[in-house]
């Protein structure tokens, strides 16, 4: 795909009458390595509908991870654009932005981020603190979510007394407190085993089908596409193929060895 090409949404997504949620039009991103410059994302256009399941995949190096940090507002363009529901993220000052990333985008870390001193409600009910909820209401709004994600009885519990798939399903109760439209996942299912890895599978499935939350998710993960809308693959900086993911044939050459596409 050239690098300002713009990649296609499905016809189904059209036909729905769901709006575009996320627009990223000519996003480039360079770093400076001492005299050197490095292009590290080189002209990105996509669109993501409301409501969508959507899987950034690429190689090492490739630039997915660049560009998950420029759509969730982590790191901006060096050039280019990018509109969350109309609103340019350039244009939005310290407070906009924050106030963005508070109560409209919800993260989900491969390295799960939580604070070990507390637990997991309170790891959950964290951002709806820092939005202004009171104690009451961010403890009954964190055990319905705790609720939601299985685990409502593990509530008193501190991350090192909890598997490393309880642990990912406290950061993503903790992505949900305040409602988000957007979840951003990075490699939530990197650090989990094969099991684990598919109830979270399950989980952000069941999030976006039944709770109308967009789900963007940069992975290495080819067992993620059985529950996502479209595939984009970046390479070098540039988007080079988008594909529905229903048309897309995952083939495993054995057990733990490598999975091959086509």
């Amino acid at each position: 795909m050239s690098e300002t090409q713009t990649a296609p949404i499905t016809p189904e997504a059209y036909a729905s009458g769901r709006e575009v949620l996320l627009r990223a039009i000519g996003v480039q991103k360079h770093y400076q390595r001492g005299s050197e410059t490095i292009r590290a994302l080189k002209g990105i256009d996509l669109e993501i509908i409301e409501g969508e399941y959507l899987c950034i995949m690429g190689p090492s190096g490739s630039g997915k991870s660049t560009f998950f940090n420029m759509i969730g507002g982590l790191d901006s363009p060096t050039n280019g654009r990018i509109f969350i529901k109309g609103v340019d993220m350039a244009q939005l000052n310290a407070e906009e932005l924050a106030f963005l990333r508070c109560r409209r985008i919800g993260y989900i870390f491969q390295s799960y981020n939580l604070s070990p001193v507390m637990t997991a409600l309170d790891n959950v009910t964290l951002p709806m603190v820092f939005a202004g909820a009171s104690a009451d209401e961010a403890r009954t709004r964190g055990m319905k979510i705790l609720r939601r994600v299985g685990l409502e009885e593990r509530w008193h519990h501190r991350p090192k007394e909890m598997s490393g798939g309880q642990q990912q399903r406290v950061a993503i109760g903790r992505a949900l407190a305040n409602n988000p439209s957007i979840l951003l996942c990075d490699e939530p299912t990197a650090n989990l085993d094969f099991k684990t890895g598919r109830e979270i599978h399950q989980l952000l499935f069941d999030l976006n089908k039944n709770g109308g939350v967009t789900v963007i998710c940069a992975t290495h993960d080819w067992d993620m596409l059985a529950v996502s809308d479209r595939m984009v693959w970046i390479a070098d900086g540039c988007i080079e193929k988008i594909e529905i993911t229903k048309n897309i044939k995952i083939e495993k050459a054995s057990m733990g060895g490598e999975d091959s596409h086509a």
